[in-house]
């Protein structure tokens, strides 16, 4: 029974703390486009790109800025090296100028040529307002499937089981952030699709769940079980519940992953942690709230009754 408390309770709890934590020590996993960046963009001409990346090296290295991303594109003038960095200097400007400064001279470009002048470019920095605007629309689809779920769930059956769908579906969407900050997994723009993704599989395993329930006429036998027994028969339904959708969401993750591929682990995990959930923590959400209405239930009889 302990190990089962541990379980159910003690390790979501640590995850979560540990997320948490996480979150305000070192950021959301410092994702650029969560926290902003500054871009470098060197057009290299001719020149190998081994040896460009040598030159830019040279010039950034004991620069007070932190490089976070190379890579490789092209514009009108051929092949452009992209250098995303961050930076803690108090005077963000002056070093964008000196970098500049410090390239056009490395490769040999005339700063008074108006087509070689481009060759080199130093963006300032570059808010995140598009991240923000994703989570922003990502928090509230999850807002309206909540509320609906809860309305129905609410009307149909009772409040308490209603509140254990809500609270379920939180758990589970948490659980997925923590547990990507916890690997360390890298944020992109898609990251929303693993939000919203963890979400809709809790609330559709949660309501198919509650379907169930309601519909398989086990209720009044159920009116006599012991608390262990209803738990019991939560869980049976939820894995009958999990055979059914465990099949689409794999080739759900598998076709996304050939796209993004963090963004697949996160969703992954997120529908990880809401089966982990829906065997070892929410049965027993479940089971109390059917108590409450059983106990209700009972009271509105004798005062019928009466």
């Amino acid at each position: 029974m302990k190990s089962n408390f541990w379980l159910r309770i003690i390790a979501p709890a640590l995850i979560l703390v540990l997320g948490i934590v996480l979150y305000f020590t070192v950021g959301f996993n410092k994702s650029l486009e969560l926290s902003g960046y500054h871009l470098i963009e060197v057009n290299i001409q001719e020149t190998e790109i081994s040896e460009a990346v040598d030159k830019i090296n040279t010039v950034l290295e004991n620069k007070d800025l932190d490089i976070k991303d190379y890579y490789l594109e092209k514009d009108g003038y051929g092949d452009v090296i992209a250098i995303k960095f961050t930076t803690n200097s108090e005077n963000a400007t002056e070093l964008e100028n000196t970098i500049q400064s410090e390239l056009m001279a490395s490769f040999g470009y005339d700063a008074n040529s108006l087509i070689e002048e481009t060759f080199v470019k130093v963006s300032g920095f570059i808010a995140p307002e598009s991240m923000s605007l994703t989570f922003a629309g990502c928090g509230l689809a999850i807002l309206i499937g909540l509320v609906g779920i809860f309305v129905y769930v609410a009307l149909r059956h009772s409040v308490a089981n209603a509140f254990s769908i809500v609270l379920s579906v939180i758990l589970d969407t948490l659980l997925m952030i923590s547990l990507t900050l916890i690997c360390r997994l890298p944020i992109t723009t898609h990251y929303g699709i693993a939000i919203v993704g963890t979400a809709i599989f809790s609330i559709i395993l949660n309501t198919l769940f509650y379907s169930k329930l309601v519909e398989n006429s086990k209720e009044e036998a159920l009116n006599k079980a012991t608390n262990e027994e209803v738990i019991k028969v939560t869980q049976q339904n939820f894995a009958h519940t999990l055979i059914l959708i465990a099949l689409t969401c794999l080739i759900a993750i598998g076709a996304f992953a050939f796209y993004n591929l963090s963004t697949s682990i996160s969703l992954a995990l997120g529908f990880i942690a809401a089966v982990y959930t829906s065997q070892l923590f929410v049965p027993h959400l479940w089971a109390m709230a059917y108590r409450k209405r059983i106990k209700v239930k009972k009271e509105n009889k004798e005062e019928i009754k009466e």
